[in-house]
C-alpha cells in the first residue's frame, strides 16, 4: 500500500505506525553544505537534533528502541533522537505543510553529527499534491462511472416500449417522441424517425428547447434551449420504409407554466423538418 491510501482510511497515529512497521524508508538528508546520507546515526548517551523546514505535525519510529520526541504543544522545527542496541529502524516525519520525510536510524556508539538540517528537497512527498490527485482520479471515476450507468440505462430505454407523448407526420416523414424518462440529473428524450416517402431521409440538425405558448400577434416568442448532454443512435440515413429509433440526453428540466417543450429534426441538405410540441412530459 502507498501513503496516501493509508492517510485516506486510518487515524492520524495509526497511519503513521502501519507505514513504518517492518518498512525501511530512504531519503536523502542534506549535512549542512557539505554532505548528503540516508542514514542517521544515534545512541543512548547523546541527544541528536533534527532540524526541518516546517514545524513538525506528526512523527513516528518503527521501533521503540528509537526515540524521537518533538513539541506537541507548542509545534517547533526541532526534533530530539535517540537510540539503544539493536538492529536498524526507520523514522517518518511530517510537517505543517504536509511534507514527508523518511530515515533509516542506526545505532552507533560513535556518532558522527549531533545536528542535521533538511531542506524541502529532502521531502520523500507532499501529501497535499498526492491528496489533490487522488481527489481528481476519484472525479474522474466517479464521471466514468456516471457514464457508463448512463449509456446502459439509455441502451435499456431505447429497448422499451414507451408510451407516445407526441407525434408529427409531414412529408411522409414522421417524427415520434415518447414520455420523457428521467434518472438523477438527466432527462432521456427518446425519439423515432419513420420515413414512408420515396426519397431517403438524411437527419442534420437536432434541436431541443423549451418555448413559450403562442399568445397572438403582438406576443414575442421567448426560447430557452436545453442542454445536450449527450447523443445516441442518431441515424446517418433514413432510408425509405426503415424506422429508426435514436435519443438526446439533457440536463434535466421542467416546463414552466405557458410553456411548451420543443422537440426539432431538420432534414441535411433538405426542405424536410419536423417538429412537436409539448406542454407536459408524461
Amino acid at each position: 500500500m502507498n501513503v496516501l491510501s493509508y492517510f485516506s482510511n486510518h487515524s492520524s497515529s495509526f497511519k503513521l505506525g502501519l507505514l513504518l512497521i517492518g518498512t525501511v524508508l530512504p531519503a536523502t538528508i542534506a549535512l549542512g553544505q557539505e554532505s548528503n546520507l540516508d542514514t542517521i546515526y544515534a545512541n543512548e548517551a547523546m541527544q541528536v537534533a533534527l532540524f526541518f523546514p516546517a514545524p513538525i505535525a506528526q512523527a513516528i519510529t518503527g521501533n521503540p528502541r528509537m526515540s524521537f520526541t518533538y513539541n506537541k504543544e507548542q509545534p517547533q522545527r526541532l526534533g530530539l533522537l535517540k537510540a539503544t542496541p539493536g538492529k536498524p529502524s526507520n523514522l517518518l516525519v511530517i510537517d505543517q505543510q504536509q511534507r514527508v520525510y523518511a530515515f533509516v536510524l542506526t545505532y552507533q556508539k560513535e556518532l558522527p553529527n549531533l545536528h542535521y538540517s533538511f531542506s524541502e528537497q529532502a521531502a520523500i512527498l507532499n501529501l497535499k499534491d498526492e491528496e489533490n490527485t487522488r481527489m481528481n482520479v476519484e472525479k474522474t471515476v466517479k464521471k466514468l462511472d456516471s457514464l457508463s450507468y448512463a449509456q446502459a440505462f439509455a441502451n435499456y430505454l431505447l429497448k422499451r416500449n414507451l408510451p407516445v407523448l407526441k407525434k408529427k407526420r409531414e412529408q411522409k416523414i414522421k417524427l415520434t417522441l415518447f414520455e420523457v424518462q428521467f434518472y438523477k440529473e438527466q432527462a432521456y428524450l427518446i425519439m423515432e424517425l419513420s420515413n414512408y416517402s420515396k426519397v431517403s431521409f438524411i437527419p442534420g440538425n437536432l434541436h431541443a428547447s423549451l418555448q413559450t405558448k403562442k399568445q397572438g400577434k403582438r406576443h414575442s416568442m421567448q426560447r430557452q434551449n436545453l442542454s445536450l448532454v449527450r447523443q445516441m443512435n442518431i441515424p446517418v440515413i433514413l432510408r425509405p420504409g426503415e424506422t429508426k429509433r435514436f435519443m438526446l440526453m439533457l440536463s434535466k428540466f421542467t416546463i414552466p407554466e405557458k410553456w411548451v417543450l420543443n422537440v426539432s429534426v431538420q432534414e441535411q441538405n433538405g426542405r424536410r423538418h419536423l417538429g412537436v410540441l409539448s406542454s407536459r412530459l408524461h
